[in-house]
């Protein structure tokens, strides 16, 4: 039976955690679906979603949407602005209201 995985791994592990790895600021991975299906559950929290950037002039507001037309709005709109039309991943700070909707407070937005 060969037991060096096994060591690497946990040397591995023990490297994380002298490192001081902290990992309480990384996004969650949440597709577009179940932030549209259970918004309650990811309230306030960072999340990493894909989609494609849509928008409309009046009033100006832009937001992200995957094939089943599932969306979130994004702010600032300027964040937006200049990737429309574009898939993109985005960063952010998700927020649910059930008078305004669903929105990501945008930290970063990158072209894929």
């Amino acid at each position: 039976m060969n037991r060096k995985p096994r060591r690497l791994a946990a040397a591995w592990v023990v490297i994380g955690l002298l490192a001081g790895c902290d990992y309480s600021d990384a996004p969650q991975g949440a597709p577009l679906r179940a932030l549209a299906a259970e918004p309650e559950s990811y309230q306030g929290s960072l999340v990493a979603t894909s989609g494609v950037v849509r928008g409309f002039d009046e009033p100006e507001h832009y937001w992200i949407e995957d094939e089943a037309l599932n969306r979130v709005a994004l702010a600032p709109k300027e964040t937006a602005r200049d990737h429309l039309s574009q898939r993109v991943q985005v960063v952010g700070t998700f927020h649910y209201d059930a008078g305004r909707g669903r929105w990501l407070e945008v930290r970063d937005l990158q072209p894929l």
